[in-house]
């Protein structure tokens, strides 16, 4: 089977690294692209959003010629988290709700579109959606995510953070 065609990026679109410095880069789909499991490619538009390009491997699949939900689950996690750090919001996780619309075919040409809200002192809200290029909705999510004090980005991500 040859590799997709990809519809992304499209021109206007500018390569971003949201992830600051080494340990960081280390984000969960960083450490699963070399399984075959997901790769996240992120973009900033013209219009200043956060995209990710999402190619899921054969190692993500759950029910048969499908994504599994958990590898779902982890792209849109980390999309949001990366608008976040984009933003200068250097975060984690505190919640993540998703709706899992239809099935998501191995495959697929996906995209993760991010919306970030408001800042509020260390927590921001953002959400997302894991779209076709034919603007087929597959999963969307909705994040709480929370600033790190210096000292525990330096515990959690070593001196160099």
């Amino acid at each position: 089977m040859s590799a997709p065609a990809w519809r992304w990026p499209e021109p206007g679109w500018e390569a971003v690294q949201p992830f600051p410095f080494a340990a960081a880069r280390g984000a969960f789909a960083g450490m699963t692209s070399a399984e075959g499991r997901l790769v996240l490619r992120y973009y900033r538009r013209p219009d200043g959003a956060l995209v990710a390009v999402a190619d899921f491997g054969p190692l993500s699949e759950g029910a048969p010629g499908l994504v599994h939900g958990g590898a779902i689950l982890t792209a849109l996690d980390e999309a949001l988290g990366a608008a976040a750090w984009l933003t200068g919001l250097r975060c984690m996780t505190a919640r993540l709700t998703t709706e899992f619309r239809r099935g998501t075919p191995l495959g697929a040409e996906l995209l993760v579109v991010t919306r970030a809200g408001p800042r509020r002192g260390r927590v921001m809200d953002l959400s997302g959606e894991l779209t076709g290029a034919d603007g087929t909705v597959y999963a969307s999510a909705r994040g709480r995510f929370v600033g790190l004090t210096e000292a525990r980005l330096r515990e959690i991500f070593g001196p160099g953070a």
